[in-house]
């Protein structure tokens, strides 16, 4: 999809900079308007299935719902640019799956680093509104997490929007401007006041600048949804065993 933004007269360089910078955010609110659109289908298909409103199943729907909001936007965005090459995805080799169980080890190692790093500085993230959840949804997420959640966000943000920021920015540019509309997806997730919501945008933006260095680093977007999703299964399967008191 060729098109042209900036004033009369300016850059070669700095219009690109900008359809493709704009491309990636719009890709993203695509994301947000399908994902809105299926949760709702997905809430109403669990409870049809017999699920309570409240259940443990029926919030997992929602949050597949919105997710495959997120993966769908971003191919059918790429698709209709005529992008689809940016979405690098292929068999995974012996160094990649290396890569995924370092990055991995290192993702979460470094979660909780950041995290006590603004502990010490006197700052408290908020929490993800999806640990409201009763016990048996964060036992579901442990496979969805790899299977859906992981899969719907790399997609568009590793995928898409660092993609398209790649070819303006370059890889660092993307990776760092990835990551920040990362994080800052993460604000309408969180709970809590606008400060530890904040907080809650940084963590997310620095754990993605670990998946989208990943991503370039292997060319394989295989790595990052492994690894988003090694990630967040480990943080769900640790607040099951809280929430029922194994821990």
């Amino acid at each position: 999809m060729s098109v042209e933004l900036g004033p009369p007269g300016g850059s070669v360089e700095g219009r690109a900079v900008a359809v493709r910078v704009g491309q990636a955010v719009l890709a993203i609110v695509a994301g947000v308007v399908a994902a809105s659109a299926l949760v709702p289908a997905f809430e109403w298909l669990a409870t049809a299935l017999g699920f309570g409103a409240e259940s443990a199943v029926t919030a997992a729907f929602v949050t597949v719902g919105n997710v495959a909001g997120f993966a769908v936007a971003g191919v059918v965005f790429l698709f209709y640019a005529g992008d689809l090459d940016l979405l690098r995805v292929r068999r995974p080799t012996a160094r990649d799956a290396a890569v995924a169980v370092v990055g991995t080890v290192g993702l979460i190692v470094a979660g909780y680093a950041i995290l006590f790093a603004f502990s010490t500085a006197g700052l408290t993230p908020s929490t993800n509104r999806a640990l409201e959840n009763p016990p048996g949804y964060f036992l579901l997420m442990i496979p969805l997490s790899f299977l859906a959640v992981a899969v719907g966000e790399e997609v568009l943000f590793r995928g898409v929007v660092q993609g398209e920021l790649r070819r303006a920015l370059g890889p660092a540019g993307a990776i760092v401007g990835a990551s920040v509309l990362f994080g800052l997806l993460h604000y309408l997730a969180g709970t809590g006041t606008p400060g530890e919501r904040l907080v809650y945008v940084a963590v997310a933006a620095l754990l993605g600048v670990g998946l989208g260095a990943m991503y370039e680093y292997t060319g394989n977007l295989v790595v990052p949804v492994v690894v988003h999703g090694a990630y967040n299964a480990v943080q769900f399967a640790v607040q099951y065993l809280s929430a029922t008191g194994a821990i």
